[in-house]
């Protein structure tokens, strides 16, 4: 069961309880590194992050601005759902964080209203969640300033802080080439999710968020089993509450074996390298309607993807 306080601050309020996560490991290469660890940007601008049970975010403090890739592993058995986000000049963490958790609340006028004040605190860049031996990267631009990763599972913790980093020097650097791009957009004035291209095992693939301005997006990987239908996740994402609240019926697929990219604001994009493998998943954005606090996921933002094997 997936455990509330982990649900709750990544998009959505639940009351079940987390285990561990029970995706299939992903090939290694001739280094003993996933896809993920191994792949490499072009000038070279990588960093490592990593988690441990005690919550500690290990990250380097400064890097250069322009294309920056953050590699991102985790011992912690419950996983880490690291972000990273730009905060406006003078915006205290505190202020960030408490919009944010407003943001994921199952109150529609709290989450109007953390969605308004987070608008206005920072910018969402993104992240990606990990567990133990299934490391994932993201790739984004980055402009000089100040930038904060953070772990979005412990914001409900008024102990918990972020790591400050430094981005400085001219923007630089080349972006991965993916073999597909999803895309969060209204179609007919409904949020969708529209794919280009072909998701693959151990390449890159882009996530844009083209959602209205102030409408922050995320794009969550669940591997499907054969037998499930379309009907059994319409049927599922129905029951939802209106503003997120979980069901009580058990989903038709794995709510443990999370992974993809977190939050990112509207207009931006970011691109993964995440630890899928051949077959079916259906992406899911748990967030919540800027202008209602309505469950983005019960109004069909939800499809269906198929991942082909590896390149050879």
């Amino acid at each position: 069961m997936i455990r509330e306080r982990q649900l709750a601050v990544w998009s959505a309020l639940t009351t079940a309880v987390l285990v561990v996560c029970t995706v299939q490991a992903p090939a290694v290469d001739a280094t003993g590194r996933t896809p993920a660890v191994s792949a490499a940007v072009a000038d070279g601008r990588m960093l490592r992050l990593t988690t441990g049970p005690d919550g500690a975010l290990s990250a380097p403090d400064r890097t250069a601005a322009g294309r920056v890739t953050f590699h991102v592993g985790t011992t912690d058995p419950d996983g880490g759902w690291i972000g990273l986000a730009r905060p406006r000049q003078g915006v205290a963490w505190e202020t960030f964080r408490s919009a944010l958790r407003r943001t994921v609340s199952t109150h529609g006028p709290d989450i109007v209203a953390g969605s308004a004040d987070l608008h206005t605190a920072a910018d969402l860049l993104g992240g990606t969640v990990v567990h133990p031996g299934l490391d994932a990267s993201f790739t984004r631009r980055l402009r000089p300033g100040i930038h904060w990763l953070f772990d979005y599972a412990r914001l409900d913790d008024p102990a918990a802080t972020s790591h400050v980093l430094q981005v400085h020097g001219p923007e630089e650097g080349e972006e991965p080439t993916p073999t597909a791009t999803l895309t969060a957009r209204e179609i007919d004035g409904r949020p969708r999710f529209a794919l280009r291209g072909t998701p693959t095992e151990g390449q890159p693939l882009r996530f844009t968020n083209a959602m209205p301005t102030g409408q922050a997006t995320e794009a969550i990987f669940f591997r499907l089993d054969d037998g499930v239908t379309h009907r059994d996740l319409k049927t599922y994402f129905d029951s939802f509450g209106d503003h997120g609240r979980f069901p009580g019926t058990p989903a038709p697929f794995d709510l443990r074996q999370g992974t993809g990219s977190l939050p990112v604001h509207a207009g931006a994009a970011t691109v993964l390298r995440l630890p899928l493998r051949q077959g079916r998943y259906v992406v899911v954005d748990w967030m919540k309607s800027t202008r209602d606090g309505l469950s983005l996921v019960k109004q069909g933002q939800y499809t269906v993807v198929e991942v082909t094997g590896p390149t050879r």
